[in-house]
């Protein structure tokens, strides 16, 4: 299993584990991605994971679109997870190369990039509903080392807000939570 992979992967299940406790009366509940309720943010990541689906199993860009999950926006999320990780594990798959969103690469530097949302918004959806977020420190490194140099591309796509100040030896997770907007002590 690549690095890439292995990281995507616990951020999936970490946003899992905060989805699967969501009672059914917060769905629509606030979150602090402006704009959005929890499940706005369930109908988002799903659509990233599922054109990333898309792409793994036919080698073809694929734009996520939002699905409307409808009243059972945790069991779209649970077909959603099922369908991406089967995707991943056909043999070869992370090596499946394309002109993907960001031009030329594999599956695998793709993860690298995608690992970012469900780590996200596992803490926007845990914030939403409650919920200890379960933000892993690694994955957190990565998805930093990986989106950094990319920030200002980001924020012009308004795919993530302006940076908030966070100290300079805050562990990973507040790190990442800072880069890409979002106040940790909220």
């Amino acid at each position: 299993m690549s690095e890439n992979l292995r990281n995507f992967t616990t951020a999936i299940y970490g946003f899992d584990a905060v989805a699967q406790r969501v009672p059914n009366d917060q769905w629509d509940a606030d979150t602090p991605c402006d704009g959005w309720c929890a499940r706005d943010l369930v109908a988002h990541l799903c659509g990233t994971i599922e054109a990333l689906t898309q792409m793994t199993r036919t080698g073809e860009v694929a734009m996520p679109a939002t699905p409307d999950v409808g009243d059972d926006p945790l069991g779209y999320w649970n077909t959603t997870r099922d369908d991406v990780l089967e995707a991943l594990d056909q043999a070869g798959a992370i090596n499946t190369e394309g002109a993907f969103w960001w031009g030329p690469m594999s599956i695998d530097r793709l993860l690298a990039f995608v690992q970012w949302d469900p780590l996200a918004h596992s803490w926007d959806l845990a914030r939403a509903t409650g919920q200890e977020a379960h933000g892993d420190q690694t994955v957190a490194a990565s998805a930093i080392a990986t989106i950094e140099p990319m920030a200002d591309t980001l924020r012009k796509m308004n795919l993530m807000g302006d940076p908030v100040e966070v100290p300079a030896d805050a562990d990973a997770m507040t790190r990442f939570l800072g880069l890409t907007g979002r106040d940790p002590n909220r």
